[in-house]
């Protein structure tokens, strides 16, 4: 019986120790995974850190591109509006020269109707003292309210200075 008990012991520890190196075995595979772990935790940790400094690159790349982006806008607003300014002020000089030419063309045409309805007038005047003359003078003296001076060559003056019929 004592030989049968160390048996079971002996058994027993066998047992123990069987479970202890499996325990031992076991136990190291999971400190090789957990190293592997740590060093897979370390190069994602890496790979994040290196993203997340692209990341902040980028940002700054993209700020610095909409502030370029900016600048460039306002100064073509600001070229925009010169151009604007300068084409208004290029179409009111523009305006100007076709009213100054317009005035011009008009007052040729003002003096030359005038100096056309002269002329008429000059000729209609010097056509009627020639009747008057040819029908000569009239026996009896000028009436007293008649505006018109005697003699025919002075009408023309007359009617000129604003002295003539009408004149007020």
């Amino acid at each position: 019986m004592v030989y049968g008990y160390l048996d079971l012991l002996a058994d027993q520890v066998q047992a123990t120790e069987r479970e202890l190196n499996e325990s031992r075995a076991k136990n190291q595979r999971l400190q090789t995974e957990l190293q592997r772990g740590k060093a897979e935790l370390q190069r994602v940790q890496a790979e994040l850190d290196h993203h997340e400094q692209a990341g902040a690159r980028v940002n700054d790349q993209v700020i610095q591109m909409f502030s370029q982006a900016q600048l460039v806008v306002e100064e073509m607003v600001q070229d925009v509006s010169r151009d604007a300014r300068e084409r208004i002020g290029q179409a009111r000089a523009h305006e100007r020269k076709i009213v100054a030419e317009a005035m011009d063309t008009a007052g040729e045409q003002v003096r030359s109707y005038a100096q056309t309805a002269q002329e008429q007038m000059q000729s209609i005047v010097n056509s009627f003292a020639t009747e008057v003359e040819q029908l000569g003078t009239p026996e009896l003296g000028p009436h007293p309210n008649d505006p018109l001076p005697d003699e025919p060559r002075d009408w023309h003056s007359h009617l000129q200075n604003g002295n003539g019929p009408g004149a007020r």
